[in-house]
């Protein structure tokens, strides 16, 4: 008897050590949306499909095989408390927002003064100005139907250069929006699913892919880069987010062309 819960003692350790991990890291600071959350995964009870299963609350930023588990690094722009059950331990992870951190402690004091008049209202010019902003709405979402009707028109060529020319290189999140137009064209041209997926996964997957052969290696140079820019959190120059930019745009063009060979 003795002999079989020492066995569960130790079938229990790796999580354990899972939940004291993220207990650990949750003590450090507070996670807010779009933070970059890195799970040490001391197990091999589970493989990548499962994990990303038990992680579907999430967008999956990576996930790495190494000795005795894996580690995943995971972030999401939704607030709020999120659980996930591997074996019989729960993770807590409660995503907070920025907006949530401001305190109001100070005391409004009231006047005792008495209250001025009421005032009466002229409900003709209420109705006016509720007719104009009427007007005003509806122009509104009347131009954002046609541009959204213009935009199904376009190709996924012409919808990927869009996208790519209206990112600022000054936000911080460049190059993973970059990675996330160049994801959409590809489900757009060959019908697969990328979203989601690590740059290895998409590389498999390419690798597959007809007209993708010919630029496999250009694509594989390209997120290697991207990937080590947007993790290692270096400061890049306006210089090589051009360079780069022009590398993907470059990329896609050769792919637009070996397609149109091919169709």
């Amino acid at each position: 008897m003795k002999k079989i819960k020492i066995t569960l003692f130790l079938l229990m350790l790796p999580l354990l050590f899972i939940i004291f991990h993220v207990g650990a890291m949750a003590e450090g600071r507070s996670i807010y949306v779009g933070d970059l959350i890195d799970l040490k995964i001391s197990t091999r009870d589970f493989s990548t499909e499962e994990l990303k299963e038990k992680f579907k609350a999430f967008e999956i930023v990576n996930i790495k095989e190494e000795a005795g588990g894996f580690l995943i690094t995971l972030r999401t722009f939704e607030t709020g408390e999120k659980k996930v059950q591997l074996g019989d331990k729960e993770i807590v992870i409660e995503v907070r927002s920025t907006l949530d951190e401001i305190q109001r402690d100070n005391v409004f004091e009231g006047s005792e003064s008495p209250e001025a008049a009421g005032f009466t209202i002229d409900w003709q010019y209420v109705f006016y100005v509720l007719l104009i902003t009427f007007l005003i709405t509806s122009g509104i979402c009347l131009k954002r139907y046609l541009k959204k009707r213009k935009a199904t028109a376009l190709t996924p060529y012409q919808h990927f250069i869009r996208k790519t020319d209206s990112i600022l290189m000054e936000e911080d999140e460049y190059f993973a929006k970059l990675t996330s137009c160049l994801k959409e064209y590809l489900e757009a041209v060959y019908s697969c699913r990328i979203k989601g997926k690590t740059s290895s996964e998409i590389l498999d997957i390419a690798g597959s892919l007809p007209g993708l052969q010919e630029s496999i290696r250009d694509l594989e140079a390209w997120l290697k880069e991207s990937d080590r820019l947007k993790f290692t959190g270096v400061r890049v120059s306006r210089g090589k987010k051009e360079e780069l930019y022009a590398d993907l745009a470059g990329l896609v063009r050769r792919i637009e062309a070996v397609k149109g060979v091919a169709s």
